[in-house]
């Protein structure tokens, strides 16, 4: 996801579908972040709203949610979370993050769900850390203090460590799971403001946006290998369901560059839409699979088997992030209108949209959650 504007920069005038505020920081292109405009916000919106929380669990439900971190702005103070019912479209109550930080927007800025769909995991760039929420209550359960401005997290397939890439500290933190204990930050390159891991669990990939590198991580030692060139602002990576490549989108270039791995030898960039945001991967198209790559007003399909494009499949807006259901038949749009797009796959068709409020940016879909034991 790119580094965004100031939380009063960008707005959306669609009103927020709950009586309580739903949002986050906007993406953008700016860097700036003043947090005491952000926490003025969170007074005013807090006097508008009574400062009411008693009503911001989600109820858990049979099938799956969505949820998704909108925008900031005076009614609306980004502290929670928009939680959408995939089966019929229904916006839940919202959820709140970083509630130890009443007069301080916590500004959710990247969404990740635990491998057994018991949590979500919000990079919480207001308030420097990593909470997270259980998907049968709605409710902030833990934090983890990261670095400064962690603005995307990801999850390693064993579901024991989650990684934070801080966009100012110039930093990735380690963050053990369950237990949220943190470890010592790794270096790597300039505003990281994307990572993935592979499906073996053994490499990290960190796109840099400020100095158009991606920086490699050995895991589980947790070893920063050297920066490699990919373009000129990096804001997403993911990689192909087999682990032989990965691909980092090009906000700049409006491409996506792929990397064999583990070489990571640059090949030929792939066109796509302007201004490429998010990457999300379908395994259910064989060993290469298929990835959408949200860009400009749409999303543009990309075969791993070839590394060929297809046309790209319109939502009639900016498209922000996207991620799949947890079947692949479904993908999940964050649109700049306010909105929330639902595709069907692999046909591409417009499904429903979902009024969730300000500019949507991040967006996860948690697998089934899994029995306690």
């Amino acid at each position: 996801m790119r580094p965004g504007l100031t939380p009063s920069a960008a707005r959306s005038s669609t009103p927020a579908p709950t009586a309580v505020a739903v949002g986050r920081e906007v993406a953008g292109r700016g860097l700036a972040r003043p947090r005491a405009a952000a926490a003025l916000v969170a007074v005013l919106a807090c006097v508008l709203a009574a400062c009411g929380s008693s009503a911001l669990a989600a109820p858990a439900r049979g099938g799956h949610v969505a949820y998704v971190a909108t925008g900031a702005g005076l009614a609306d103070p980004g502290n929670t979370l928009a939680v959408v019912d995939t089966a019929d479209g229904a916006v839940l109550h919202p959820v709140m993050t970083g509630t130890r930080a009443s007069t301080t927007a916590s500004l959710p800025s990247s969404l990740a769900a635990t491998t057994d769909g018991r949590d979500v995991l919000a990079a919480d760039k207001g308030v420097d850390v990593l909470s997270v929420i259980d998907t049968a209550t709605g409710t902030e359960v833990g934090r983890a203090t990261v670095g400064l401005e962690p603005d995307a997290v990801a999850v390693s397939p064993s579901g024991s460590m989650a990684l934070v890439a801080n966009l100012l500290g110039g930093t990735v933190t380690p963050v053990s799971l369950p237990s949220l204990n943190v470890g010592r930050p790794v270096r790597v390159g300039t505003h990281p403001d994307a990572v993935a891991i592979s499906p073996n669990g053994s490499l990290a990939l960190v796109a840099n946006f400020g100095d158009g590198t991606v920086t490699p991580i050995a895991l589980p030692s947790l070893v920063a290998g050297a920066p490699v060139a990919v373009g000129l602002e990096p804001d997403a990576v993911a990689f192909s369901p087999n682990g032989e490549v990965a691909l980092v989108a090009d906000q700049q270039t409006s491409t996506v560059v792929p990397l064999s791995v583990p070489s990571l030898v640059a090949g030929t960039p792939i066109a796509v839409g302007g201004d490429p945001t998010g990457i999300a991967v379908d395994p259910a198209t064989g060993p290469n699979g298929t990835a959408y790559v949200s860009a400009g007003d749409g999303v543009t399909p990309i075969s791993l088997a070839d590394l060929s494009p297809s046309a790209s499949i319109p939502i009639g807006t900016g498209a922000e992030a996207i991620t799949l259901g947890p079947e692949h038949r479904h993908a999940w749009v964050c649109a700049q209108d306010g909105t929330l797009v639902e595709l069907a796959l692999p046909a591409g068709t417009v499904e429903r949209r979902v009024s969730v409020g300000g500019t949507p940016v991040a967006v996860v879909v948690p697998p089934p959650r899994a029995p306690a034991g």
